[in-house]
């Protein structure tokens, strides 16, 4: 087919030939640099949304089919997409927008790209890290076993002995991680002031749309508010579950005290499904007639992950769930967990796919807490699983002490890691973590507990985001008993008060999605309170509000522009 000649070059062709042919319209003024600048980062927006898409279709069928998944091969011919130059070019054209959505929308893909760009320079050490980590093994009376394995085997053994002869003895191999994970931890730090931020911490707090100082002025109250009651629960588990008292315990013990109860069997697996279906239907939500939402509940398929896993292709099209039901409340509780992540993704109504798509995981994580906190809903377990009396009272106990334990251990993670973070080179890590451990668990901390101060270490204070996923879904918890009753999951009204949340997409902070509820900003205390009635232990709290802004309303501040870089070849594709 012969290339048509644009109609400009083709007037001015018969104008010189005497015609008078003309177009009727001034040719449109040239592009401002703000312009040509938003076009730019749209074009490196598309590109990112399109590769995403194609990793996670890699990842469903690895998933779901158990088919090999090589997400390095998707980086081929695009090493130059997230690149430094890119990410500045983002971070200019941000720095001059002062609509706040569209300011929210440039940090969430500023974020993405600053990501990937870190886990492409950093592909050869983590790998590496991976590899050995999955080959670590141990010797137990005459016996290898796998350093992935001592969890489950610390949860099956009986013995307190023979528990804490597994946890040492497996010490020496992991280890063996430590030098690999100090020397990520070094380059991270370089590869952050590389990226231009003025600290890991101010990297961290864009990351998590969170002033991490105020939060962390939270979870000092919360440790402080929760460490009598949490002393008086531990010493009540101890004794039901391993028939010795608290002080006794060494962390050895943990695994085996918070295993799943005997419950199980009001949890059948051919069930799961069929309860979260009924569930949902009550508020007038059908996951089988959403079109854009597929399930995969495939059991004869030999190779397929039994753990649930919700995966959004394309944001609302394309929201994918794979289950391959398990017998049990753990599994219960795990599959409520994505159906709420579906739900969530399927009903957005953002079409920016930096909004839709990108962003701070809190959100999605209060809207998948708040399902998978039905299994602890006294009045949901005697509609659904037929528990009561007390049965259901131990398994509730068993189920919110974990929780306070959890909370308590995201707390001390984040005050650990912005402790180690702010202090100047040199400082004692392991001696920053043994003062964080003996505070959250109130146990000795021992030598093989300081061993893994490096293993146990988070990127960028992911706490945060649980931490305040656990508050955000306590708060809409409240609000849906409030204003539906109870049983809350029975209204329609539920349901539509629900899609109205979940249509923002992640354009609302979990800030603004706590004020869009009615609440002035994430508090523990519906969380801590609930946790303390089901327990019998009073938690009184100063119902301190995190009230961090997400992101800057006002451009962002000079220091976190990447300064231009020397001249040097593009990365390498992540392995």
């Amino acid at each position: 087919m012969r290339p048509r000649l644009p109609a400009l070059v083709l007037t001015f062709s018969l104008s010189a030939l005497g015609g008078c042919v003309t177009t009727g319209k001034a040719p449109p003024p040239p592009l401002t640099e703000e312009q040509k600048s938003a076009a730019e980062v749209a074009r490196l927006a598309s590109e990112a949304a399109a590769l995403l898409k194609s990793q996670e279709l890699l990842v469903w069928r690895y998933w779901a089919e158990g088919a090999r998944a090589d997400v390095a091969s998707t980086y081929e011919g695009k090493e130059a997409l997230f690149s430094l130059d890119n990410i500045r070019k983002i971070d200019r054209l941000r720095q001059r927008t002062t609509d706040a959505r569209e300011l929210r929308a440039l940090t969430a893909l500023q974020s993405h790209f600053a990501g990937e760009y870190m886990s492409q320079q950093l592909a050869e050490m983590n790998d590496a890290i991976a590899n050995l980590e999955a080959s670590l093994t141990f010797q137990v009376d005459g016996r290898e076993v796998r350093w992935r394995e001592l969890e489950r085997l610390l949860a099956n053994e009986r013995g307190a002995p023979r528990r804490k002869a597994l946890y040492t003895a497996a010490t020496p191999a992991l280890e063996r991680l430590n030098p690999l994970i100090h020397r990520r931890e070094q380059r991270t730090e370089e590869l952050v002031r590389e990226l231009g931020y003025a600290s890991y911490e101010a990297f961290g707090g864009e990351l998590r749309q969170a002033d991490l100082g105020r939060l962390a002025l939270l979870a000092e109250e919360v440790l402080q508010a929760t460490e009598a009651p949490y002393k008086e629960v531990m010493e009540r588990l101890a004794q039901r579950e391993l028939g010795m008292p608290f002080a006794n315990l060494t962390r050895a013990d943990l695994p085996r005290l918070f295993r799943p109860r005997e419950v199980d069997g009001f949890f059948p697996k051919g069930e799961l499904l069929l309860r979260a279906h009924g569930t949902l239907s009550g508020m007038g939500i059908d996951l089988g007639e959403m079109k854009n939402v597929r399930i995969d509940a495939r059991e004869d398929v030999k190779h397929k992950n039994p753990r649930p896993l919700t995966l959004a292709i394309e944001v609302p099209g394309d929201v994918r769930l794979s289950v391959r039901p398990i017998e049990g409340a753990l599994e219960q509780a795990r599959l409520l967990h994505e159906i709420g992540h579906a739900l969530h993704h399927a009903h957005t109504r953002e079409p920016r796919f930096e909004l839709g798509k990108l962003g701070n995981p809190t959100v999605t994580e209060a809207y998948a807490a708040l399902f998978e906190d039905l299994t602890e809903d006294p009045v949901w377990l005697e509609e659904h699983a037929g528990l009561t009396g007390k049965d259901r009272a131990t398994y509730l106990a068993a189920t919110s002490a974990h929780k306070l334990f959890l909370i308590r251990r995201a707390a001390g993670r984040l005050l650990y890691q912005l402790a180690l973070h702010r202090q100047e080179e040199g400082v004692d890590a392991r001696e920053l973590y043994k003062v964080m451990l003996e505070r959250v668990d109130e146990m000795p901390a021992t030598d093989d507990d300081i061993a893994r101060y490096l293993v146990d270490q988070e990127d960028f204070f992911q706490s945060a985001d649980s931490f305040r996923a656990w508050f955000l879904a306590g708060q809409l918890q409240g609000q849906l008993k409030a204003r539906f009753g109870p049983s809350w999951w029975h209204e329609p009204d539920a349901g539509r008060f629900l899609k109205e949340l979940w249509a923002h997409g992640n354009a609302l902070s979990a800030r603004e999605v706590a004020e869009a509820m009615g609440e002035k900003g994430i508090a523990p205390d519906v969380l801590l309170l609930r946790l303390g009635t089901t327990l019998g232990v009073p938690i009184q709290l100063d119902a301190r509000v995190e009230d961090a802004a997400p992101m800057p309303t006002a451009p962002a501040s000079p220091e976190n522009t990447p300064a231009a870089p020397e001249p040097k070849a593009d990365p390498a594709p992540a392995p």
